[in-house]
């Protein structure tokens, strides 16, 4: 299945299972509305499990890993070798997001997209569409043809996790040099001014900070992404992670 197909096929929200389930507040002996925003995610959970009664019982965090060749222009505090540290912790159940996910009662599923000179590890699902991506001041993050392996393999991760149960995922991204591609494709999506999009990260300097402004604002100026295409956005300045 290619992409284009995996997107086709995924389901919109049903929403007769929507209304159903807020008709079903009506019949519990509680005040109208008393819930909030809590009733209106339940809501929305049956309109996606297509289902009058949604659950969450079994769920997980899946996190997107990968390098930013980005890193080479000093965008960041850490050099590229934190991001397969971090994904071995992450497998072994000795990172904040295990700490956090472990008193929801929800699995942690670290993936290699594209950890640069990473070797399998127990515990860390193999996805890798390359060997992390190019240096965005210089050319493409990645071929558009790689982008759009990545986002189907995550789809495909999706599918699989459903066929083993879970019902609620949540996506969560880490690779060092993330917070640059980050705001590189928000500014690129938006419009929006890259000073207003761009953050110290994992804690630059002033110096530091106005670097890595002026390495987005280079990428942008290079690449001139499409934000009416958000394939070429990504491919130009993104990440296998995102």
């Amino acid at each position: 299945m290619n992409l284009q197909q995996a997107i086709a096929a995924v389901q919109p929200p049903c929403e007769d299972s929507r209304e159903a389930a807020r008709r079903r507040f009506s019949d519990i002996a509680i005040p109208l509305g008393s819930l909030g925003l809590l009733q209106d995610a339940v809501a929305q959970l049956a309109a996606i499990q297509r289902t009058v009664r949604p659950s969450i019982a079994k769920r997980a965090v899946v996190m997107f890993c990968a390098d930013n060749g980005v890193v080479a222009q000093g965008v960041s505090q850490s050099g590229s070798e934190v991001t397969g540290i971090v994904a071995r912790m992450l497998a072994q159940g000795k990172s904040n997001v295990c700490r956090m996910a472990a008193l929801a009662d929800c699995r942690v599923l670290p993936v290699d997209m594209g950890i640069r000179d990473f070797a399998p590890f127990p515990g860390v699902i193999d996805r890798r569409i390359g060997n992390g991506t190019q240096d965005i001041t210089e050319g493409p993050a990645m071929p558009r043809e790689a982008a759009c392996r990545a986002i189907l393999a995550g789809i495909e991760l999706v599918r699989e996790q459903q066929a083993q149960g879970v019902r609620l995922l949540a996506t969560g991204e880490m690779g060092i040099g993330n917070t640059t591609t980050s705001a590189a494709v928000t500014a690129a999506l938006t419009g929006a001014d890259v000073y207003t999009v761009t953050g110290r990260g994992a804690g630059l300097s002033s110096a530091g900070l106005s670097r890595k402004v002026c390495v987005i604002q280079t990428a942008l100026a290079l690449h001139r992404p499409d934000p009416d295409d958000p394939m070429d956005v990504l491919h130009k300045v993104g990440g296998l992670d995102i």
